[in-house]
């Protein structure tokens, strides 16, 4: 096993997927809001950045647009288009609470991979946009790879210090007041529905990021790789590395995405190994998952027990 590539894909598919978990986090554990549609942000971002970077469509290409701008002012655009996708489907779904929230969010992502998936023009339908520009070359002795890494990685300490920055200011204090007991804070003046879609909008600008450098890495905006999965995943890293932790949750998403990457990485004998080894990754998850919404009630239930004291 090539334990220096394992780590260097693990730190960076780490901080990519870390950036959406404590975009995920910001959402829930502050906003009170369960959005099983994160995947779908995810995807506007990386499907935003590969159109913005393609070169007009030629040959047997279907998609219609391809604009061809550096990768930069497309990382920017795909920031912007998730806010607007944010934006559009806040709109109807945030006036919901609870399970009919996390059902319209969901319904909301399973209907855009739908349309990623039947309509050609946007993105080659099932076959996706194959290479799209990484703009990381090696820099000196520095191999791409860990360049690409790097930048990863700095994009996660750079949300997490933004969001840390938000949360322990009094706007960050508004929230929690909302969260722990919405009934005092309208009371006191606090707009808790606002102040929740400016939650909902200011977390997806991240996830827009994040889902452009996914495209970079993988070179590749694809249907199959933005599915209901991704969405699990990063609420199973939320919850194993504890909510209302910004440190916890990417801790979380550390050890997750390690999992998956040494189970992808172990030299299995056969094919039928390396396949039995993928289906027992997946019920490992689908256990883990299980546990997590287990526990949630008693967590829930000694929160409000805690604050009630």
């Amino acid at each position: 096993m090539n334990w220096p590539q394992l780590l260097v894909t693990v730190l960076t598919l780490g901080s990519i997927f870390g950036v959406v978990t404590l975009s995920l986090n910001l959402q829930y554990a502050r906003g009170g809001m369960i959005n099983f549609g994160i995947v779908a942000y995810f995807a506007v971002g990386a499907y935003t950045y590969a159109i913005f970077t393609q070169p007009p469509p030629q040959g047997l290409d279907q998609y219609k647009f391809g604009f061809g701008w550096p990768w930069w002012t497309a990382v920017i655009v795909a920031g912007l288009a998730a806010l607007v996708f944010a934006a559009v489907t806040g709109w109807p779904t945030l006036r919901l609470r609870g399970e009919y929230l996390a059902l319209t969010t969901f319904a909301f992502a399973e209907v855009f991979h739908s349309l990623l998936l039947n309509e050609r023009r946007i993105g080659n339908g099932t076959v996706g946009l194959a290479r799209v520009e990484r703009p990381f070359g090696d820099w000196g002795p520095i191999e791409e790879k860990y360049v690409f890494a790097g930048a990863a990685a700095l994009l996660l300490v750079a949300t997490l210090l933004v969001f840390r920055r938000l949360l322990v200011s009094p706007y960050g204090r508004a929230l929690d007041a909302i969260r722990d007991d919405e009934t005092a804070a309208l009371a006191a003046g606090k707009p808790a529905q606002k102040m929740r879609r400016q939650v909902f909008l200011i977390s997806a600008v991240p996830v827009g990021f994040a889902g452009a450098v996914y495209a970079m890495f993988t070179t590749l905006a694809q249907p199959s790789l933005f599915t209901a999965e991704v969405t699990f995943i990063v609420w199973i890293a939320l919850v194993l590395g504890g909510e209302r932790s910004v440190y916890g949750v990417v801790l979380g998403t550390a050890g997750l995405v390690f999992f998956e990457e040494i189970v992808r990485a172990w030299p299995f004998e056969t094919v039928r190994s390396a396949q039995i080894a993928a289906s027992v990754e997946h019920v490992v998850t689908g256990l883990v998952f299980i546990a997590v919404l287990r526990y949630q009630p008693f967590q829930a239930a000694a929160t409000r027990l805690k604050v009630s004291k």
